[in-house]
């Protein structure tokens, strides 16, 4: 899995080599879980290596399990049936910004009725 570098640079030539890779089927490169992205990034990306880390989590997102990696450590969230997403965008004189959050409860909302008798005891 590409980790971003230091300093808010994308090790972009990890994140090309993982798209060749997965376009030209079985290989020896170690494929990622799917769904695994970095747990906090921020820096200059390339167009492709955004839309790498994009789809990475729309499929964790889909699998209903994302994987997020901070240094050496992984770690799954479950997600659930129903999300809150939020997406905002705004277009400024010097820059575009697009937003994109996504919410859930971290326990599924079943509610399991209590183990009572017919007889009220």
């Amino acid at each position: 899995m590409p980790r971003p570098a230091s300093r808010g640079r994308m090790d972009i030539d990890a994140v090309s080599k993982h798209a060749e890779a997965a376009n030209d089927g079985p290989t020896s490169v170690r494929e990622p879980a799917p769904g695994t992205i970095p747990a906090k990034y921020r820096g200059h990306a390339r167009r492709d290596a955004a839309a790498f880390y994009l789809s990475q989590l729309a499929r964790g997102v889909l699998a209903g399990e994302l994987k997020v990696t901070q240094g050496e450590r992984e770690t799954s969230l479950a997600t659930s049936e129903f999300l809150v997403l939020e997406i905002e965008v705004k277009q400024k004189k010097r820059a575009n910004h697009v937003a994109v959050k996504l919410r859930w409860p971290k326990r599924p909302l079943i509610r399991v009725a209590a183990g009572r008798d017919g007889d009220g005891a």
